[in-house]
């Protein structure tokens, strides 16, 4: 008989608790206009984030996503959106994160 491990799981990445914390969102849409917004953080790890949105993101650029800690100190990194569901009027948006130039 086999030792019964499927009950533990385990990450190989490290993940933040920045559940329900405000972050911001900086992307340049289709028709150039650059769009700022504050989005609420589902979840983050250290290969992407999901956020919670009022309205979809259209791009195929880099997100700037901008976290804040609670010294006031920001750091920004980018991400690509991968994935978007749409739940009641907002919008759940699944991002990896990928260098600037857009490619990992």
């Amino acid at each position: 008989m086999h030792e019964h491990t499927s009950a533990i799981e385990q990450r190989r990445s490290l993940r933040l608790d920045m559940e329900k914390e405000l972050i911001g969102l900086e992307w340049q849409c289709e028709n150039g206009n650059i769009i700022k917004r504050q989005a609420m953080c589902i979840d983050v790890s250290n290969g992407g984030l999901k956020v919670n949105i009022d309205r979809p993101i259209n791009t195929e650029n880099p997100v700037k996503v901008t976290f804040r800690d609670k010294q006031g100190t920001t750091n920004s990194i980018y991400a690509k959106v991968i994935r978007e569901t749409e739940v009641h009027d907002w919008f759940d948006i699944a991002m990896e994160f990928v260098e600037q130039g857009g490619d990992k």
